[in-house]
């Protein structure tokens, strides 16, 4: 039963990563409160999954011509720099500590998303009205 739980959660969190949800979040949580894995091998687990995911979108997008180079390879070289800082004040840091920056920023990024939806959704029905 265990088994089916996992696969359901992880073709339920693909689906939603297809649709342009946030996996990283959800399948972090799924790993550490529904099968108890640590943080970071949870958060290492999520990037096998995103590489995977992202390179199937990726190979679609290049074949349809909607990569726009330039940006790419400055967001590349911005999100390496990121890496390597976030590597090096991990090393750093206290693992709880970590742990409660990531929740938070969570449910920052949540909030902020459903702030959107809200406020899209405000001038929406100004402008119909």
């Amino acid at each position: 039963m265990k088994i089916f739980l996992d696969v359901a959660a992880a073709f339920i969190i693909a689906l939603l990563s297809g649709m342009g949800v946030g996996s990283a979040g959800l399948l972090v949580v799924w790993l550490t409160v529904a099968d108890a894995v640590p943080q970071l091998a949870a958060q290492g687990l999520n990037l096998y999954f995103f590489l995977f995911s992202s390179s199937a979108s990726l190979l679609i997008h290049v074949r349809r011509r909607k990569i726009f180079w330039t940006a790419a390879a400055f967001m590349i070289c911005i999100g390496a720099v990121g890496a390597i800082s976030g590597t090096a004040l991990s090393s750093i840091l206290d693992a709880g500590l970590l742990r409660k920056l990531f929740g938070g920023m969570l449910v920052f990024c949540g909030s902020m998303s459903l702030y959107g939806i809200l406020s899209h959704e405000r001038a929406r029905k100004a402008a119909t009205k």
